[in-house]
């Protein structure tokens, strides 16, 4: 399903018409190029890749991405993402068009699925990111939380790729079935009942919610929803 990419600004309330206190987030839209189309004869999928923010720089970009955009004669955007739809709405959209956010997410109190990336706990080590258990505390062991030998000593002589080690510890995430309460066309900006992950400034995508059923799980752990 087709979305678009934001910029998370920060929060802030608003009032209804009844005068209750609704909490909303603020997400200003960006350019929402179509920068390629992908069909299922070529690629084996059908999707539709979105382009925003141009890049300062040629090297900001990969060399497939800068062939692709060049070739296209489009602005060399240094975020792109691919949304995969079906191969009808491929052919609606045209490269080189920026997308209307009123037909690509609906009319206002429509649902959303909003997807990006958290905080997260930072830097962690392998017992709090991946659940590994601590070695010995006892005999003289003096590297309680650490991981030792990480690789074979001889053939190969290195460490294996993939393999569980400490370093950041977040990933991306999606919260279901947020409201969208208002959509500003004059400052290109979205409000969004609740809380949507990721910092100040973070990129992150917006999308028609197509879930049925219980809440999402991520919005259950943080308290926003009950389940149905």
């Amino acid at each position: 399903m087709l979305g678009l990419l934001a910029k998370k600004v920060g929060m802030t309330q608003i009032f209804d018409e009844n005068g209750d206190a609704i909490p909303v987030t603020i997400l200003e839209l960006l350019e929402n190029v179509v920068t390629e189309k992908k069909t299922k004869e070529k690629t084996g999928y059908t999707a539709i890749q979105i382009g925003a923010n141009e890049a300062s720089k040629e090297e900001k970009l990969s060399k497939p991405e800068l062939g692709n955009l060049k070739k296209n004669n489009l602005p060399l955007f240094r975020i792109l993402k691919e949304f995969r739809v079906s191969g009808e709405e491929v052919e609606k959209y045209e490269l080189g068009k920026e997308l209307n956010p009123a037909e690509v997410l609906g009319d206002n109190g429509c649902l959303v699925d909003v997807t990006g990336r958290p905080i997260g706990r930072g830097t962690s080590g392998r017992i709090k990111r991946w659940n590994q258990h601590r070695r010995l505390m006892t005999h003289g062991t003096k590297h309680h939380r650490q991981i030792g030998s990480a690789g074979p000593g001889t053939t190969p002589g290195r460490v294996f790729k993939g393999l569980k080690m400490a370093g950041r510890d977040n990933e991306d995430i999606t919260i279901s079935k947020l409201t969208l309460v208002k959509y500003v066309p004059e400052q290109k900006a979205l409000l969004i009942k609740g809380a949507v992950p990721g910092h100040k400034g973070a990129i992150v995508s917006v999308k028609p919610s197509n879930k049925k059923g219980e809440w999402n799980r991520n919005a259950l752990l943080i308290g926003k929803r009950k389940a149905a």
